[in-house]
């Protein structure tokens, strides 16, 4: 009997160790600027208004949604605002964004005629009117350079905003130098699955929560698809109670049942209801 409390007594020890490495910022702070509107996905864009182009975000702003964006950094720090590292999927040159001056990436041409946007661009077409979520987009090791960028051009812009990233790195970077800024930290439940035991390991890393040790974030934006009842890490969080985001949701019957789940929703592929 003695070993079996022993062993309850370690478990207990590991879990409230584990909980601690993952707890968010706690007490979570006010995001009232950011709440009561849906989010448009890079944009609200369809066949006509490709991704992340100045057409798709005008037409989130005409119809009341906040934006999600993605901003990258070319290799003369330049901000631009493109999903991918390259621009082949959408422009059809395969042009490597942080390895490329902002002229050749200018140069490739969106399918709607239009140049990739520069993120200045992009804020000068929102102009405050509505949110904006900036998942900032890491390539290699400028992390910190970029983060730096980023928020030095917010200092500038008048209306609200939050900044998110996958790496982990770029959190931290607002959690030290501009912690006034909300901060999320993006996330998923693919544990175990890719191609190579690097992504693997990867996608391991990014289910288990434990990138929240540099980064610390306010909210957690979780891939709402992946979510597992089991899931220990976000089950531990829920009980934490931080702002969730849910990315990313491509239905009005999805986007119903998430209400109450997630605080704000990351949507696509439809014209949401309004709150």
């Amino acid at each position: 009997m003695n070993w079996l409390i022993g062993i309850l007594i370690c478990l207990i020890v590991l879990l409230a160790a584990y909980a601690w490495l993952i707890r968010p910022q706690l007490p979570r702070r006010d995001i009232s600027h950011l709440l009561g509107v849906d989010y448009a996905h890079r944009g609200l864009w369809n066949a006509q208004r490709p991704e992340n182009s100045l057409a798709a975000f005008a037409a989130a702003v005409e119809k009341g949604y906040g934006i999600e964006l993605d901003v990258h950094l070319t290799a003369d720090g330049s901000l631009v605002v493109h999903h991918d590292d390259s621009l082949l999927r959408l422009t059809g040159r395969d042009v490597h964004i942080s390895k490329s001056t902002l002229a050749q990436v200018r140069a490739c041409l969106l399918p709607n005629g239009e140049p990739v946007p520069t993120f200045d661009e992009v804020l000068e077409t929102v102009c405050g009117r509505v949110p904006l979520i900036v998942e900032v987009k890491v390539e290699g090791g400028n992390a910190y350079p970029l983060s730096k960028a980023v928020c030095e051009r917010m200092q500038r812009y008048n209306g609200p905003w939050c900044m998110e990233s996958f790496q982990p790195k770029a959190v931290e970077w607002f959690r030290l130098n501009a912690p006034q800024v909300i901060r999320g930290q993006l996330a998923f439940n693919h544990a175990g699955k890719g191609e190579t035991w690097k992504l693997k390991l990867r996608n391991i890393g990014i289910a288990s929560m434990l990138q929240h040790i540099w980064s610390r974030p306010d909210f957690v934006a979780y891939e709402a698809k992946s979510e597992k009842k089991y899931s220990l890490p976000m089950n531990l969080l829920r009980l934490m109670k931080p702002w969730f985001v849910a990315w990313t949701v491509r239905s009005q019957a999805d986007m119903d049942a998430l209400r109450g789940k997630y605080d704000l929703q990351i949507f696509e592929n439809f014209e949401a209801k309004k709150q």
